[in-house]
């Protein structure tokens, strides 16, 4: 996901279109994340400001993530947007990624912006029912055989107050 930049610091303000699709192993260790098998497209443009690159942009991928309530298998589809700046300048604020000069490796921002944006949870749906929190089965297929009047021991002894 490199690219070539020396023509646009030549054309100070004109944007260069830009697409990529890489597998998300081209972004570097993102074993640990749901999407870490699909593809990951970039489009987006660049052009130089007369300091810095900058790169604008949508990132699109897919990953199977786990329903945070009934632990059912859901794919996801991701689209973040990629905003950021690029120098050569040797002292660069915390938010300026640094480039040689002739290209810009795109890989360390995109896995960046994958992982600053992970989905805290995934459901496999809006009313999602979960699991029964005695025998475990899956409430979203139907109602468990649990009995639903079960009264906490620590409360019992207010049921003989009535």
């Amino acid at each position: 996901m490199k690219l070539q930049v020396e023509e646009a610091r030549n054309n100070e303000g004109r944007a260069f279109p830009f697409s990529f699709v890489e597998p998300a192993a081209c972004l570097g260790d993102v074993d640990m994340f749901p999407w870490n098998s699909h593809d990951v497209a970039v489009e987006g443009e660049y052009w130089f400001d007369g300091n810095h690159m900058v790169v604008r942009g949508t990132i699109r991928t897919s990953g199977t993530y786990v329903c945070g309530r009934c632990l059912a298998p859901v794919t996801v589809d991701r689209q973040e947007t990629l905003s950021e700046a690029f120098s050569t300048e040797a002292d660069l604020p915390e938010d300026v990624y640094p480039y040689n000069g002739e290209y810009i490796d795109l890989a360390e921002p995109v896995r960046d912006t994958l992982i600053l944006s992970e989905p805290m949870q995934v459901l496999c749906r809006p009313d999602c029912k979960g699991l029964c929190p005695q025998c475990g089965a899956n409430l979203n297929e139907g109602p468990c055989s649990c009995p639903t009047d079960k009264i906490d021991p620590r409360f019992a002894i207010l049921g003989d107050l009535i």
